[in-house]
């Protein structure tokens, strides 16, 4: 306890003389990284605007039948080299992907697709997965699909992956791998209670061809 006023004054001086400084820095630091993390926050937050404008343009170009096909591919080349840490990138791939499908060009679907593999989140990899080991299936590429195939961790894509490499081993002349994978695909079709009238007609095909043999 202090006996006068003039005390209290300076003990308070003495305090702020020993500890005043380290309060100060404490505080400057503390508004500092609020105001970074504000900063920070509003940045990614107009990013993600950003690139979500972008792509909803690119899907009304993709539904438009009079728009340039140019012009698509240069909009998904924008998302992906701009904001390539946004999941409208990786989208804007796929659909670039699909594009190059469609206009044959297969080499240039793979880039996209390795693009996507590469850029993905958890919850897009394996979509993106399995449409780059069609492609490079198409491109009778077939070691690089099934190393892309065992890649895939998600179960959720079972009956499309042994579907895929059970067509990869038919293409090959495997019969007896292409089998089981068949066999399997269609189990987990069944246990998801998935009609798959073409994958029984491939399996039940393959069954007499090796039962012939």
């Amino acid at each position: 306890m202090y006996d006068t006023e003039q005390e209290q004054i300076e003990a308070i001086k003495r305090w702020w003389a020993t500890y005043g400084n380290g309060v100060i820095g404490g505080i400057l630091v503390a508004l500092i990284a609020y105001f970074g993390w504000l900063y920070y926050s509003n940045s990614v937050d107009a990013k993600q605007e950003a690139a979500s404008g972008l792509y909803i343009t690119l899907m009304e170009l993709v539904d438009d039948p009079q728009s340039d096909a140019g012009e698509r591919l240069a909009l998904a080349q924008t998302l992906k080299s701009d904001y390539a840490d946004t999941t409208y990138a990786v989208y804007a791939a796929l659909q670039a992907a699909k594009s190059r499908v469609e206009q044959g060009d297969l080499p240039a679907a793979e880039v996209e697709l390795t693009w996507a593999v590469e850029n993905s989140d958890a919850l897009l990899l394996p979509v993106a997965q399995v449409r780059l080991a069609r492609v490079q299936f198409a491109r009778d590429n077939n070691a690089a699909a099934l190393a892309t195939l065992d890649g895939i961790a998600s179960e959720g894509y079972d009956l499309v992956i042994n579907e895929l490499r059970g067509d990869i081993h038919s293409a090959e002349g495997d019969a007896a791998a292409a089998r089981e994978a068949y066999r399997l695909a269609y189990e987990q079709a069944q246990q998801q209670g998935v009609e798959s009238p073409y994958l029984k007609m491939k399996l039940d095909d393959l069954a007499a061809t090796t039962d012939d043999a």
